[in-house]
């Protein structure tokens, strides 16, 4: 499968599983934009038949949870945790807060000790099924996944893990991360400032993203870099990016370029820039720019 076909197919399945529900006169619906810059794959840990377990549903009646949703800023929501997950580990018996976000989903958002290193530090997920309180279930972290946050942060505001559901191991199972193609994003924020696309390169970068370059003044907002760009671009008439050599290597990307500038007399510009990027979740966090003087 290529991985414009594993995107579309993944987006398929994050519609899927959103898709219209109705409980209570309770609805809700998630509409997914198939053309819009996905991951290019997802790293999983090797499927491992030991992190298989027998669990149980344990009621709690009408309880909620204070739970922290992904918004921005972030922002938090009584969730109605109807039930706990309780599952042993290596002799040790585990309780995890279920809760539902949806009417009829049973979530446990949960977070271990690989958490915000080599998995997301915001938790992942095991979906279960809407079933009765001592229900016995299979809990396979294998199918541990990641939240749909990291496909639209800006669409799907997923709920962290509520206090308590912490796991203190090691779960190396399951989705531990989308994969980019960085070099790619890269020389697409470029494009997008070549055409003058002001909104869709801020699209790109997370909103606490910084800029550097050697100029001596200081980091910048990604927004007060692309502001004070666009405010300057009147007396050109066309900027091209020729990028000469990329590097990739986990959230980074060290590129060398040269930035081709014509202005409206017809004057020629050349700049020389080395320029690195570093990216979260598939978003721009940090650009540093040592361009020739």
């Amino acid at each position: 499968m290529s991985h414009e076909e594993w995107r579309l197919a993944r987006l398929a399945e994050v519609s899927e599983k959103s898709k219209v529900v109705s409980k209570d006169s309770a609805k809700g619906i998630v509409v997914t934009d198939p053309q819009a810059v996905g991951p290019a794959g997802i790293d999983t840990y090797p499927y491992d038949p030991a992190w298989v377990f027998e669990g149980a549903f344990k009621a709690t009646p009408d309880r909620t949870v204070e739970v922290e949703r992904l918004t921005s800023p972030r922002t938090t929501e009584n969730t109605k945790a109807p039930v706990d997950l309780v599952v042993t580990i290596d002799g040790e018996e585990h309780v995890l807060k279920v809760i539902e976000t949806m009417p009829g989903q049973r979530l446990v958002v949960f977070t271990d000790d690989t958490s915000g290193t080599e998995t997301p530090e915001i938790g992942r997920w095991l979906n279960f099924p809407d079933e009765e309180p001592g229900t016995r279930l299979t809990v396979d972290f294998n199918q541990a996944t990641l939240s749909h946050h990291h496909l639209v942060p800006a669409v799907f505001t997923c709920p962290l893990s509520p206090p308590g559901n912490h796991l203190p191991m090691r779960v190396e199972a399951g989705e531990r991360e989308f994969m980019y193609d960085l070099k790619d994003k890269a020389a697409t924020y470029l494009r997008h400032l070549e055409n003058r696309e002001w909104t869709e390169a801020r699209k790109m970068c997370a909103d606490t993203a910084t800029v550097w370059h050697n100029d001596g003044k200081g980091d910048e907002t990604i927004r007060q870099n692309i502001d004070g760009m666009a405010a300057k671009v009147t007396p050109i008439e066309s900027m091209r990016y020729d990028i000469t050599r990329q590097f990739a290597e986990n959230n980074e990307v060290l590129q060398q370029h040269r930035v081709n500038v014509t202005t409206k007399d017809g004057k020629l510009f050349e700049v020389d820039a080395a320029v690195y990027f570093r990216f979260e979740n598939g978003l721009i966090t940090r650009i540093e720019e040592y361009a020739s003087r």
